[in-house]
């Protein structure tokens, strides 16, 4: 072989090197830039997720708040229907206490009043009171105080009657004790 033939091959070994040489530069060049853009890529949506992540960190803590808000809210409405039924229940009790007591007043009237038989409850007529007009006595068919100089009979029965209590009712115009009652002592 001669020394052309050697030198041409030494040339055709060197530009294929040089060749193979071009094209592993471009390729790692590319290689590079394609690694550097899915880096680039990657960095991207990791700052995205970041983003995401902190938003939904900020509003997990206003979930928080709110949640925390509207705990505290029920605490306090619990809070106040806890007052409310303590003062609804301090209110009917004042309420059966103020009952009690005009019930004992109104017993203890009835003890004073002689026209009323406290054993029985009854009245006989006089004294009573008339809730609806507010007057003493209620009309005057249920006094049985028709008029003077009439007799009534209205309260007169023995069952109304208080026994411990002397009948020394007279007759306005007459001055004579009602009828039935013996005068001759």
């Amino acid at each position: 072989m001669d020394s052309t033939a050697v030198i041409w091959i030494v040339i055709g070994i060197v530009v294929l090197l040089v060749i193979i040489g071009v094209v592993v530069y471009v390729a790692g060049r590319r290689g590079r830039e394609q690694r550097e853009r899915k880096r680039r890529e990657d960095q991207e949506r990791a700052e995205a997720m970041r983003r995401d992540a902190e938003a939904r960190a900020i509003d997990a803590r206003e979930n928080e708040a709110k949640a925390t808000r509207a705990q505290a809210d029920a605490q306090q409405a619990q809070v106040d229907a806890d007052r409310l039924r303590r003062e609804a229940d301090q209110r009917q009790a004042e309420a059966q206490e103020l009952r009690a007591n005009s019930a004992e007043q109104s017993r203890k009237a009835d003890e004073l009043d002689p026209s009323i038989d406290t054993r029985h409850g009854r009245h006989d007529g006089g004294g009573s009171s008339d809730a609806a007009t507010g007057t003493a006595g209620g009309s005057e068919s249920q006094r049985g105080d028709t008029g003077p100089g009439t007799e009534s009979t209205a309260g007169d029965t023995e069952a109304t009657r208080r026994p411990d209590v002397p009948d020394t009712r007279e007759t306005r115009d007459t001055g004579r004790p009602p009828a039935g009652t013996d005068d001759r002592t």
